[in-house]
């Protein structure tokens, strides 16, 4: 028997290993209830099936909506339950019945016939389901019936129903499941609630999903992690432009960053040094694309740290002679390196802003001209650069690195903090971005351009690594 788990929480697919669970997914209209319960009934994806009832689709608009339901839900198992079996046309009749016990017999052979050892019964839109049996809403002997025929029957059961408030079937299941929607600057966030796992600890008692392609995924806590075997992706060259080689990212920046810009990166509360994880990549894109990059990363993070992602096949000799030449850390003075440490270190005291940037400008200078290339990458910390030069200073001190690297024809890239006064900034930026921390995810989305919500998280390879970032639709 093979079981699929990876696109549902683990406390849920976890539960549907027993045979005889039942669950109650709740939410308002377009939360996503179906789509996740045909993705519970697809764990059983051997030795296992799912039967679908509902008074509201029928199996030709079923498959259109879900297509690749279509590989594990034969017709036969797609009950369309009408009471109206007179005006329906026979040849095409999957599921009849006249009145109740009709029904429940009719249901009962259904089940028992299916001949798998894993059923899962999905009874979708109870409301319409009671009404055509002529069944009061607030009558609960429907449900009753049903979960004692899923025992007898050892089957799990899932029922949908478009509420989002207590109802008396909460007590009578296993496992309560409420999705939500919500909208973050304007833009569309779902989340997904574990209220009840009768049996279960709940580790995560909520989750972020996407519904993208159609499909149910949900996002584990912390960074997501990919695998892929892909080769390192080809770099499309524009005009006027630096790519990322993050595919979502350079797609909303029409090729990459612009040269001679400032691109800001706001980081959200509780987001900390994992900005720093997800956007290194980038960083190692652009020394592969031949652009030297100067960092000045955030208090507490390593050189070294920015690696730990990277798998040990990319870490070749090449690799390293291409760090040191193309890589150089900006660091106060106060800081103490590692003896790991591969980069080229500057540390910088903060007496004298001006006479520093000046060494910055010559340092660039020397760099560009011994790597031949005629853009530098900056990055810029505000935490640490107001670490050196003062909350007081912070501001103007940004300002003239920024136009001193401008006039070098450079990119400034800017994680700006929320304690930092630097919101003034943002009007200057060609690009602006937020990174926010969300239930465990990161969270990430452009106020300039405007994107949509994004979950961020590393593709891994034996060849490179690289930032993804996952739509929310």
């Amino acid at each position: 028997m093979v079981i699929l788990t990876t696109n549902i929480p683990s406390e849920i697919a976890g539960a549907f290993k027993s045979g005889t669970f039942s669950l109650h997914i709740k939410g308002g209209a377009g939360t996503g209830k179906t789509t996740l319960a045909l993705e519970l009934g697809r764990q059983f994806l051997d030795g296992g099936a799912a039967i679908y009832l509902s008074a509201r689709v029928k199996p030709e608009k079923f498959y259109r909506l879900f297509p690749w339901c279509e590989s594990y839900i034969p017709l036969e198992n797609i009950l369309d339950v009408k009471s109206d079996i007179l005006s329906r046309d026979k040849e095409h009749t999957l599921f009849e019945y006249v009145d109740r016990p009709s029904f429940f017999r009719s249901l009962y052979s259904r089940v028992a016939e299916a001949g798998v050892e894993h059923i899962t019964m999905i009874l979708d839109g109870l409301e319409s389901l009671k009404h055509n049996v002529k069944i009061p809403e607030n009558d609960y002997s429907i449900e009753y019936d049903i979960l004692e025929m899923a025992e007898k029957l050892n089957v799990n059961v899932i029922f949908i129903s478009e509420t989002d408030g207590e109802s008396k079937l909460d007590y009578l299941v296993d496992g309560i499941i409420r999705l939500e929607k919500e909208f973050i600057d304007g833009q569309l966030l779902r989340k997904l609630y574990i209220e009840k796992i009768r049996g279960m600890r709940i580790e995560n008692s909520v989750y972020l999903f996407t519904l993208k392609d159609g499909r149910f995924t949900c996002f584990d806590k912390g960074i997501q992690t990919y695998l892929t075997t892909a080769d390192f992706p080809k770099v499309e060259r524009r005009e006027g432009k630096i790519s990322t080689l993050i595919p979502e990212l350079d797609n909303v920046l029409q090729g990459g960053f612009n040269r001679v810009s400032l691109n800001i990166f706001d980081i959200g509360n509780g987001v900390g040094v994992e900005h720093a994880y997800l956007l290194t990549p980038m960083f190692f894109n652009f020394i592969r694309q031949g652009y030297p990059v100067f960092s000045m990363p955030s208090k507490g993070i390593y050189s070294t740290d920015l690696l730990r992602y990277i798998p040990q096949s990319v870490m070749e000799k090449e690799i390293f002679d291409s760090l040191r030449r193309y890589f150089h850390v900006l660091r106060p003075s106060t800081f103490i390196p590692r003896t790991t440490d591969i980069y080229n270190n500057y540390f910088f005291e903060g007496i004298d802003p001006e006479e520093e940037l000046n060494r910055l400008k010559q340092i660039i200078c020397r760099v560009l001209n011994e790597t031949q290339s005629d853009t530098p990458i900056v990055s810029i910390a505000s935490d640490t650069m107001g670490h050196i030069y003062g909350s007081k200073y912070l501001l103007k001190t940004v300002q003239a690195w920024i136009h001193q690297i401008k006039q070098l024809n450079g990119v400034i890239i800017l994680f700006q903090f929320r304690h930092s006064p630097l919101k003034s900034l943002t009007h200057l930026a060609s690009s602006y971005f937020k990174v926010e921390n969300m239930y465990g995810n990161i969270l990430f989305y452009g106020q300039n351009p405007k994107t949509k919500l994004y979950v961020a998280g590393l593709d891994i390879s034996n060849k490179y690594v690289q930032t993804r970032l996952t739509q929310i639709e």
